[in-house]
């Protein structure tokens, strides 16, 4: 009983407005941020990416829309230099395991791409993306057909 209490973990609980209104998207925003980045390790980052898709599902359609843009967008801001990818690297081979192994293939994938695969792996991950693949551009759903295609 007691281990049950100390190692049971749930699902985080995002709380956001419907419609998400302007203030609320910076911080959106940073969360999918974080779960492209698998901040905070890789088992922090599922319970992420559950609470991502559960809270997509949650939404108004002009809330989803707005999630929506904001994925698409991901890589806008991705440009990262040279230095900043090998000190990831080099930050995560101090950690060592499998870390520093994921670090090495994160550079060889957009942002978007590492998101919708953590997001794809949720537990309605594929209903999450198949409504958003009706909603974002044909980047975004290439993108996801490729995710689909690997998976196969």
């Amino acid at each position: 009983m007691i281990f049950w209490r100390i190692f049971r973990k749930k699902t985080p609980h995002l709380s956001f407005s419907l419609d998400l209104p302007e203030e609320e998207r910076a911080r959106l925003l940073s969360e999918l941020k974080d779960c492209a980045n698998r901040k905070g390790g890789s088992l922090k980052n599922a319970r992420r990416a559950e609470a991502l898709t559960n809270l997509f599902h949650s939404l108004s359609p002009v809330g989803k829309r707005i999630f929506a843009s904001l994925v698409a967008g991901l890589n806008d801001d991705a440009g990262q230099s040279t230095g900043e990818q090998y000190s990831e690297i080099e930050e995560a081979e101090l950690f060592g395991g499998s870390e520093s192994k994921l670090a090495v293939l994160d550079m060889f994938e957009t942002p978007r791409r590492r998101l919708l695969a953590h997001l794809d792996t949720t537990s309605n991950g594929k209903d999450f993306l198949n409504t958003i693949g009706a909603i974002v551009p044909e980047e975004v759903c290439q993108d996801i057909r490729d995710l689909q295609a690997a998976a196969k």
